[in-house]
């Protein structure tokens, strides 16, 4: 469990007015999720695609640079929305992330998937020539237990409640 000297700041963010009304609110918490959900399935099937390509199981007729660059602002777009809308699923029940370790585990899995994503992944897609088989697999692997890291522990903080 993480320090108990942030337990504060997330019992204050659940008890602001944003999240006491979107706690309250099925239809905002649902509207909230789908368009999460939406943000996920953007950002994890642009990823899926370029990482299929990488293995060499994706486009055949184009080079994964293309791929790469023809879907990074979906792959902007997704990672945006979801962004834009988890902080505000978060503040609903702020409390109950805390204590569920898949939210924490969410967390860092999320911060090493982004920072992977704008670094060494961009790298490899983008590069010219394109990096060795090797190399291009070992980054799509790596990035796709990445991103369905983030994906699953998601869903674990709703499965998993705290003790």
């Amino acid at each position: 469990m993480m320090a108990t000297s942030l337990l504060p700041a997330f019992d204050w963010l659940q008890h602001t007015y944003l999240g006491e009304t979107i706690r309250h609110s099925a239809t905002l918490i649902a509207l909230l999720e789908i368009v999460h959900l939406i943000g996920l399935a953007i950002l994890l099937g642009t990823i899926l695609m370029v990482d299929m390509s990488l293995l060499g199981l994706g486009i055949g007729r184009h080079p994964v640079s293309r791929i790469a660059r023809e879907l990074s602002n979906w792959t902007l777009a997704g990672l945006a929305i979801m962004l834009a809308s988890g902080p505000f699923i978060l503040c609903s029940e702020a409390v109950r992330c805390y204590k569920t370790p898949a939210f924490w585990i969410k967390m860092i899995l999320l911060a090493m998937a982004i920072t992977f994503q704008f670094t060494f992944h961009r790298r490899i897609t983008l590069a010219e020539p394109p990096v060795p088989r090797q190399g291009a697999k070992i980054a799509a692997s790596l990035s796709l237990s990445l991103w369905f890291g983030v994906a699953l522990a998601g869903k674990a903080i709703a499965i998993f409640q705290p003790a």
